[in-house]
């Protein structure tokens, strides 16, 4: 088996786990329905994700036609800081990994304000050896070319980094490049930790 020498997390489903997502109360905050806040995730937030739209640009116009009078950075805020949930257990666990030599790293999809949110709120800039953010990357998870900028940067080869995210499409692409990749689940995590022959 391979040397590991780095660990890639992702964050919503791995790093973050708040108890319900922004789209369920902003259904009873702000009258928006699930349905249409989903449809707006599902479309244009995308491309505020791969750096293609801002949010800060498309928000006022979707607040006015929501009927929510509320400015679009209060509502930003009210969407990072309801998200902000973070497994405290496993950021101590990546602080042993780091401090006995296995740099630990962040690859996440991220439109660029709760990208500054997870660095600087929840301290990740920190807690981390680097972060990549598919809105700085102008690429998303699970496209290839997203693997390869970061397998890039961490100039290491793919079987050489260990990745654990939530979604399984996003595992299977980093696969396919090579790379070592476990679908999470936070039962499972000694599990995999030990599969890989990693000492917790």
């Amino acid at each position: 088996m391979p040397m590991i020498k780095a660990i890639v997390f992702d964050a919503d489903g791995v790093i973050v786990r708040p108890k319900t997502w922004f789209f369920v109360p902003a259904e009873s905050i702000y009258g928006i329905p699930q349905k249409t806040f989903l449809e707006f995730i599902h479309n244009d937030f995308q491309r505020c994700i791969k750096g293609e739209l801002e949010l800060l640009d498309i928000l006022p116009r979707l607040l006015k036609q929501w009927q929510v009078r509320v400015s679009a950075s209060d509502f930003i805020r009210a969407w990072m800081e309801h998200e902000h949930h973070v497994d405290a257990v496993l950021l101590e666990q990546i602080q042993v990994f780091r401090a006995s030599g296995t740099p630990c790293y962040l690859a996440t999809n991220q439109e660029r304000n709760r990208a500054e949110y997870m660095k600087h709120e929840m301290g990740f800039q920190n807690l981390f050896d680097a972060i990549f953010i598919s809105s700085e990357l102008g690429t998303r998870k699970p496209e290839a070319a997203f693997y390869q900028k970061v397998q890039l940067a961490l100039g290491l080869e793919p079987s050489e980094i260990l990745f654990f995210d939530d979604s399984n499409s996003n595992v299977q692409s980093a696969k396919n490049l090579g790379w070592l990749g476990e679908t999470f689940t936070p039962l499972e995590f000694s599990v995999l930790l030990e599969k890989h022959k990693i000492r917790q």
